[in-house]
């Protein structure tokens, strides 16, 4: 029931955190994201261990908020770490190759840890490595928010930005962008593109 109602939190606040690393920043909520898991996994896991509904229910909804700081901003950023002529393949190859090698051994490796040490603290320790980890990874990944995806065309709201774009390049993006102000300029005209 611990997980369920945990799992419910993640639901309710997943979008909410994918929204707010739109406004500030990926890296920045994949910062705050370590630092957290760093400063909060053996707490959560304190709290698990007591006795009683609460206080386990407390150290769960802290575990389920770390995980949806990573599941919520990661959904907007791995995408936008590939160029649009390789992301699906890219993608999915990357990210399946490291839920398996790394997600999926978790449970098995913690135990295997728990067993051999005879501490049952040591998946907090688990995650708090995952955290510097993470930490460190965040210092290379560079920021996605409200830019274009790599190697996706130009995108303009005005016909004040086609008008730049038409001024700096005069190859096939350039183009485009040249149609889309025509396009807005002109709505009815036919176009270049149009025959095509």
């Amino acid at each position: 029931m611990l997980v369920l109602g945990t799992m419910l939190l993640v639901v309710l606040l997943i979008t909410t955190v994918g929204r707010t690393s739109d406004r500030w920043g990926r890296r920045l909520m994949f910062m705050a994201g370590s630092i957290a898991l760093i400063a909060l996994s053996y707490p959560a896991f304190l709290l698990i261990r007591e006795g009683g509904i609460l206080l386990p229910a407390f150290g769960c909804a802290i575990l389920g908020m770390l995980f949806v700081m990573f599941a919520g901003t990661a959904a907007a950023t791995l995408p936008a770490l590939f160029p649009t002529r390789i992301r699906y393949g890219a993608l999915s190859i990357a990210y399946n190759l490291s839920v398996s090698l790394f997600g999926g051994t978790t449970p098995l490796f913690a135990s295997g840890l728990v067993e051999a040490t005879g501490n049952n603290m040591v998946p907090a320790y688990y995650l708090m490595a995952a955290g510097v980890i993470g930490l460190i990874s965040t210092f290379f990944l560079h920021e996605t928010a409200g830019r274009p995806l790599g190697g996706s065309g130009p995108m303009v709201e005005t016909p004040e930005q086609a008008r730049r774009l038409v001024a700096r390049s005069r190859t096939a993006a350039g183009r485009q962008a040249r149609d889309i102000w025509v396009r807005l300029r002109h709505p009815h005209a036919r176009h270049s593109s149009d025959d095509e």
